[in-house]
């Protein structure tokens, strides 16, 4: 009887390395891209206080705020263009090895524990870089309420700070790539 239970119920087994992989691949870039919105909204927010307060200022000032904003909307779109083509690149390469040669297995024999130890120093890093990034935003925040209407220092700001962490996430983003990479790296 027990038998026949056993048959019935299937068991859990370990999903396959190549499951594995591509799970962790859009985990970490979904991430990536979820903190990536999550900062720039932050940012563009960050602008929109400086914009709610140059308001009545002359049409100078306010024609700076509208460029600072047009920059803005384009970092973003580059930010998320960059991160699209970045998971599609990185699926390519990583599976190219895997179709290449369909039978093979030791091109997915790296352990379970390395891909982990992998994604969460990733996802780890993603947070922690998003965090410190807010926390810079907020005190220009502060700054900005402290010392009055500087409007070019605080734009300036605001700018560098989302393209700086643009690139920032790329390489965080490309340092997971490299290290996927050489795991699973034919021998």
């Amino acid at each position: 009887m027990n038998n026949s239970l056993s048959r019935l119920v299937p068991r859990l087994r370990e999903p396959a390395p190549a499951l594995q992989l591509l799970a962790s691949v859009i985990i970490v870039f979904l991430l990536g891209f979820g903190a990536d919105i999550l900062l720039q909204r932050a940012i563009e927010l960050f602008v929109a206080g400086i914009v709610e307060q140059d308001t009545l200022f002359y049409s100078a000032v306010r024609q700076q705020d509208v460029f600072a904003q047009n920059i803005l909307a384009l970092i973003k779109q580059l930010s998320f263009l960059a991160l699209g083509v970045g998971y599609v690149v990185t699926l390519v390469f990583l599976f190219i090895p895997f179709y290449r040669r369909p039978r093979s297995t030791t091109v997915f024999q790296s352990g379970s524990k390395q891909l982990l130890k992998a994604t969460l120093l990733t996802l780890r890093g993603i947070a922690t870089v998003t965090f410190i990034f807010l926390v810079v935003t907020a005190i220009y925040e502060l700054f900005l309420r402290i010392v009055g209407n500087q409007p070019p220092f605080f734009l300036l700001a605001a700018l560098v700070t989302a393209s700086m962490y643009v690139f920032i996430l790329a390489y965080c983003l490309f340092a997971y790539a490299k290290e996927l990479r050489g795991m699973y790296r034919e021998q």
